[in-house]
Formats: C-alpha cells, sequence, structure tokens
C-alpha cells in the first residue's frame, strides 16, 4: 500500500461538505433556511468560483463553525477520513487560530485564547484508532494588521513541536506590502519554525525576490514557472519547494484545465525545482477529491508520467516540515 503526505491542506476546506452538513443539522443552523436539502449545500460549497477572493469568503463560515467548543468534532472526522480513505502517513493542517476565537470577546480576549486552540487541536488531531502523523502550520493573513499577526507568530513559538510552520495566507491583496511579510517570515525561522507563502498563484504580481530568503517552501507559485521561468535557478539553489494543488485551480478559476499544469511541471523539472503535489482545500472540490486522486487527475492530464509517481511522493516527505527523517514512507 502507497502511503502518501499532504503538505498544503486548509482546516477551513479539509472536510467533506456532509460532515459539514451534519454538523449544521445537529445545531440547527441558520443556513439550513438557504439549503434545506443536502444538494443544494453540496453544489453551492463546492461551486467553482470566478475569482480567489470569491473562493476564500467562504471559508468564513466554515471558521466560525469550528469555534474552540466544536473543534474535537472536526478533528476527529479528518483524521478518520484522511488515514482511511486516502492513506496519509503524515498532514500538514493549517489554519488561523484567530478566525476560530470567540467573535464576540474583545481583541486582546481573543488573542489569548488563540493558545487554546492550538492546544484543543493538538489534543484532538491524535486519534488513537487512526495513526496518523498531523502537524500544524499556523497562517498570518494579509486582511490583518502587524498587531495580531505578530500575536499569530508569538503562539506558533510558544507551541513549537506541534506548530511547525508559519505560512502567510489570505487574498493576494497589498503586494507592496512585502517587507513587512518577510519581515514576520524571517522572524518565524529565526523561532526554529519553518515558513511557506501564498505566493504566485493567481499572478505573479506578489512574487519578490526577497521572499525566497527566508522561504522553505511556497504555496502554489505556479506563476513563477508560467511568467517568471527566470526565477526557478534561484529556488532551487534555495532548495524552495512548491506545493502545487491542482484541484484547486479549476476551483478558484487560475487555470482552464489540469493539462496547464504542464509547463509548471516541465520547467521546475528542467530547473531542479521540487514539487510537492497537495489538495488545498478537498471539501471544497467536487468529490471525490484526495491526494491520491489528484496524483490520479495529473497522469490522466499527461502532466505527470507514471514513473515519476513515486519520486514525487518522496519528495512530499522530504520537505515536510514535522517528518521524521528515516521513517517508513512506503510498505
Amino acid at each position: 500500500m502507497a502511503l502518501y503526505a499532504d503538505l498544503h491542506r486548509h482546516l477551513g476546506g479539509a472536510l467533506h461538505p456532509r460532515i459539514i452538513y451534519k454538523f449544521l443539522q445537529r445545531h440547527d443552523h441558520s443556513i439550513l433556511n438557504f439549503f434545506p436539502d443536502y444538494n443544494g449545500f453540496y453544489h453551492w460549497f463546492t461551486r467553482p468560483c470566478r475569482t480567489l477572493e470569491e473562493f476564500v469568503k467562504i471559508h468564513s463560515l466554515v471558521e466560525e463553525l469550528q469555534s474552540l467548543e466544536h473543534l474535537p468534532y472536526f478533528c476527529l472526522r479528518l483524521c478518520r477520513g484522511a488515514y482511511t480513505f486516502e492513506n496519509l502517513q503524515y498532514l500538514e493542517i493549517r489554519y488561523n487560530p484567530y478566525f476560530r476565537t470567540d467573535h464576540k470577546l474583545s481583541e486582546e480576549k481573543r488573542i489569548s485564547q488563540m493558545d487554546l486552540i492550538v492546544e484543543v487541536i493538538t489534543e484532538n488531531v491524535r486519534p488513537a484508532d487512526y495513526p496518523i502523523v498531523v502537524k500544524q502550520i499556523l497562517c498570518l493573513d494579509r486582511r490583518l494588521p502587524t498587531k495580531l499577526n505578530e500575536a499569530i507568530l508569538d503562539v506558533a513559538k510558544k507551541n513549537l513541536g506541534p506548530v511547525v510552520g508559519i505560512d502567510l495566507a489570505g487574498p493576494e491583496i497589498n503586494p507592496e506590502n512585502w517587507q513587512e511579510w518577510v519581515d514576520l517570515l524571517g522572524k518565524a525561522r529565526a523561532a526554529g519554525l519553518k515558513t511557506t507563502c501564498h505566493l504566485g498563484e493567481t499572478s505573479a504580481d506578489n512574487v519578490f525576490k526577497e521572499y525566497f530568503t527566508v522561504l522553505d517552501r511556497i504555496g502554489h507559485g505556479i506563476h513563477i514557472p508560467l511568467v517568471k521561468p527566470e526565477m526557478l535557478k534561484e529556488l532551487a539553489k534555495r532548495q524552495i519547494t512548491l506545493e502545487v494543488c491542482p484541484t484547486s485551480y479549476r476551483q478558484t478559476g487560475v487555470l482552464k484545465d489540469f493539462s496547464d499544469l504542464r509547463t509548471v511541471f516541465e520547467r521546475c523539472k528542467e530547473s531542479g525545482v521540487a514539487i510537492a503535489v497537495c489538495t488545498d482545500n478537498p471539501g471544497r472540490n467536487p468529490a471525490p477529491c484526495t491526494l491520491p486522486g489528484e496524483y490520479e487527475r495529473l497522469i490522466d492530464h499527461d502532466v505527470i508520467d507514471f514513473h515519476e509517481l513515486k519520486h514525487i511522493q518522496q519528495e512530499a516527505f522530504r520537505s515536510a516540515f514535522g517528518f521524521v527523517r528515516g521513517a517508513r514512507t512506503f510498505d
């Protein structure tokens, strides 16, 4: 049995929409007034979007559901599905802890509650029946003020171990603020955290070479090989891995067809840049969207050759932030 590692999965988009819908029914949530049957909810939740910003907005619904009280429910089902249906041995789950705090509290109290969010997730991603290793990446967000992003970084530092990395997420806005983000990512690295950053997903406008000095991986980054292939040499030199999430680009309107990724993989291979295939938001994509399914789609659309499959699987383990080197990755 092949075992897999997924390095880019958002907690807000990780779970199958039926699990979300059953949760809404259990709590008689007001959104059921708009979706009295599951099929209607499913088609709304998994619909393709015109832009990344439109896609990100639906995250806010799930983030509010994943409150301190209900995180155990979501974490158990996340681990159960990833282990049982995807053969995942290792998973890095990323999320913004501030967005899961109690919105009724003051900002200061919400900041204080972030540590508890991380503790609850840590306790509930280790179910004995599903021996999957789950590590956490905390997300900074381009929409948040510096004070809150620094507070998220502080929480990551205090929880180093269960938390293995920092990500910069949110809509690709304000590219001119790159120095602020580079500084924060540099602080994360100095504290012993690994770093990744959503760059070059929808365009190359927010891609600046200064990011490369403080990054271990890049979330998506597909427009670097597509638009700025001259930068690939620097990525290879610094051993920065691209986290490529094929189905997401159809869902966010970034690419029209899976075959559009052929150039991304070819140019990265030529330049020696590693790619880790990931799922991003499998619950937001039409079912079934699993990590093995992403590999299969890439092969079906001639993006990769079947003989490359094992090597790309191994690249994911090699690029993982918290996987114990030397551990068995295949049975």
